[in-house]
């Protein structure tokens, strides 16, 4: 069972993020370096006090696994992106991530009027882009960009379409 429950401001759910992204195979995609519990305390924080995204971590069979951000694409008023990170290793490599990404869409649909679904990956993130690309993902774009710390990085950008 999947479920999103509301990021707080609780140290539990700091403590929560510190651990999962001072881990290498998550901030390698994720903040691209390892950050302190102080950097992850202010960054999430004022991600909730903006309001402009909305913070959950991902518990699977009440266990928290992971964490997912959804926003607005772009000043959008229809598309909506987010990013998404299984953070427990034993809950890689097991099919969970394609659960995630189709729950995430469904509640997405569900609690919003949507046009579609973008995501953003970097584009050398083949095992993200395979799981997006099975759950009814089409790449539409690709493009050169900059990453958390500055460094150029080519990104696929995929859309979804319920109705497709």
């Amino acid at each position: 069972m999947i479920e999103l429950i509301n990021f707080r401001d609780k140290d539990e759910f700091y403590l929560l993020m510190y651990k999962w992204c001072s881990k290498e195979f998550i901030y390698e995609w994720f903040e691209q370096r390892k950050l302190s519990y102080d950097e992850i305390y202010r960054k999430y924080r004022n991600k909730l006090l903006s309001r402009k995204e909305k913070l959950y971590i991902i518990y699977y069979n009440n266990k928290p696994i992971g964490y997912t951000q959804i926003y607005k694409y772009e000043n959008s008023k229809n598309v909506y992106e987010y990013d998404l990170f299984i953070g427990e290793e034993e809950y890689l490599n097991k099919g969970i991530g394609e659960l995630l990404v189709k729950y995430i869409n469904k509640y997405i649909y569900d609690n919003n009027k949507v046009e579609a679904i973008i995501l953003r990956p970097f584009k050398r993130n083949v095992r993200a882009i395979k799981c997006y690309l099975k759950c009814g993902f089409k790449i539409i774009d690709e493009y050169m960009g900059t990453d958390t710390v500055g460094k150029g990085e080519e990104y696929v950008v995929l859309e979804y379409r319920k109705d497709r």
